[in-house]
């Protein structure tokens, strides 16, 4: 696989020139296609992460393959977090469930005259075929059934994120703060559960309280990032009651306007967010070891999104999240050294 790009990526702002850190003489290692250097020790070359997750059979390699360059091709900043940070033993795992979900966005979040919810019916039944069964047609819904089976994922959480899916793509917009978390409580949690149970075998955690703040947060700082894509879309995530409070229309935010009411209500959702990011990482300290190493990258990742939405302004609906200035590889590293290391496992 070598430093071979995924197809149809962009480039990400943090690729590094070259091969590895000139004057340090650190090898490139080849995450798939992201060309990250191996600026830590903990970061191995894909072929062996399959090895430590004792996925030695060929098209079962080829099945999680498949499923990291989806996820990757989703989420390039946070791919390069959980290259970095986490086990090699759980990533495999982790970018099938990752997959599974990205597939379900993407039959779901389509504008609204182009939406087929015969698609999703399709899909969904081949799902729950697949997991009667243990078969699939497409490579990385082969690697979450693997997964499902492997690491006893809840089938429970599968078919409640399924019909949590069914219901979201119908919903054009949320009237009031209960449908964020309706919303939360019927796709973010079941999808959330499924990565931690994907990674670890403590199953007192699995029903641990801090999963649905962690959830919360995610999914506040998620709808700031896709608040521009949303509203070419045809949705709106931010509830009607508090465009009322403002005195804001959908029309403003659709039409990019630059108000002081725009701009005090988008203050308004990025503070929201951050308090629930914050209040996500309490309730994370308070979890276990395996949690905190797997959810710990991924609330860095949405303070620097909050932090990122805060400094758009009213551009925020307009162009989304533009990363000014893009991460640092290095401030990922001093972040997992500090938070990472087998003290916090």
């Amino acid at each position: 696989m070598g430093r071979r790009a995924l197809p149809g990526l962009p480039s990400p702002p943090w690729r590094l020139p070259g091969p590895g850190l000139p004057g340090l003489g650190l090898p490139d290692l080849g995450l798939p296609g992201l060309g990250l250097p191996a600026v830590v020790p903990q970061v191995v070359p894909w072929r062996w992460v399959m090895d430590a997750a004792d996925l030695r059979e060929d098209g079962l390699r080829a099945d999680y393959t498949a499923a990291a360059r989806l996820a990757a091709g989703r989420y390039p900043g946070l791919y390069p977090l959980m290259r970095v940070g986490l086990p090699a033993s759980w990533q495999p795992y982790l970018f099938a469930v990752i997959a599974f979900g990205v597939e379900a966005d993407r039959l779901v979040d389509v504008p609204a005259r182009r939406r087929d919810p015969r698609r999703l019916r399709a899909w969904s039944e081949q799902v729950r075929r697949g997991l009667r069964t243990g078969r699939a047609d497409r490579p990385h819904l082969r690697a979450f059934l693997h997964t499902v089976a492997l690491r006893s994922l809840d089938h429970d959480d599968v078919h409640l994120f399924l019909e949590g899916q069914h219901e979201q793509q119908w919903v054009g917009g949320y009237d009031a703060e209960q449908d964020h978390h309706d919303h939360v409580d019927r796709v973010g949690v079941p999808i959330f559960r499924m990565l931690f149970c994907a990674a670890s075998t403590d199953a007192r955690a699995r029903r641990g309280r801090w999963l649905r703040p962690v959830t919360d947060g995610v999914q506040r700082a998620d709808d700031l990032a896709d608040l521009s894509a949303d509203l070419r879309r045809g949705r709106l995530t931010i509830p009607r009651t508090d465009l009322d409070r403002f005195g804001v229309s959908r029309a403003d935010l659709e039409s990019g306007r630059d108000t002081p009411a725009v701009r005090a209500l988008l203050r308004h959702a990025c503070g929201k967010a951050r308090d629930t990011v914050r209040t996500a990482r309490r309730e994370l300290d308070t979890a276990g070891g395996d949690a905190r190493l797997l959810y710990a990258p991924l609330l860095l990742g949405c303070r620097l999104t909050v932090e990122a939405a805060e400094r758009q302004g009213a551009a925020l609906a307009r162009r989304g999240v533009i990363w000014q200035p893009p991460p640092s590889p290095f401030g990922v590293l001093r972040f997992v050294k500090r938070r990472l290391l087998p003290s916090e496992a």
